[in-house]
């Protein structure tokens, strides 16, 4: 359908909007009409559609978005009394883990140094954790020293 062409908002009959803003329009007028929107339905195929929800089974039955090309024919129809429905497969699961979380590990002994780090016992950095930290960084500043913008 040419997204230029009008049609015919089911809201509000005096309603003529162009294809290309029809969801847009349907969301702004659903909102305006909620008493008209309480007796309208969504086609399942195509939210575009609003009917009365007493003619959903019948506009269902003959839509014109109800065949999907990216579905499988046998998952064109509604399920029925004769159809079958397709078996879902069931839920994915993975291989059994081969990890024993609950067997003990040999971790490294850590030792906790004076500015907070876990650090191993034989490491290089155990000869450092008696130094200090330096002092931090304090920027002094004079009003003399400033320069500011001047009115000239």
């Amino acid at each position: 359908m040419d997204p230029e062409a009008l049609v015919q908002c089911p809201y509000d009959k005096s309603h003529q909007v162009r294809v290309s803003r029809l969801p847009y329009h349907l969301v702004k007028c659903q909102r305006n009409n909620p008493r008209v929107a309480r007796t309208l339905a969504t086609c399942p195929f195509n939210a575009r559609h609003r009917v009365p929800q007493a003619k959903l089974r019948s506009h269902v039955a003959s839509c014109p978005d109800k065949r999907q090309p990216d579905l499988p024919h046998e998952m064109d129809a509604p399920f029925g009394d004769g159809m079958k429905q397709p078996e879902v497969p069931a839920a994915w699961q993975g291989p059994p883990c081969q990890e024993d979380w609950e067997a003990g590990a040999k971790l490294p002994l850590l030792a906790v140094s004076p500015q907070g780090w876990h650090v191993p016992i034989s490491s290089p950095f155990a000869e450092l954790e008696g130094l200090e930290d330096p002092p931090p960084f304090v920027l002094n500043v004079r009003t003399n020293d400033l320069l500011l913008p001047c009115d000239r």
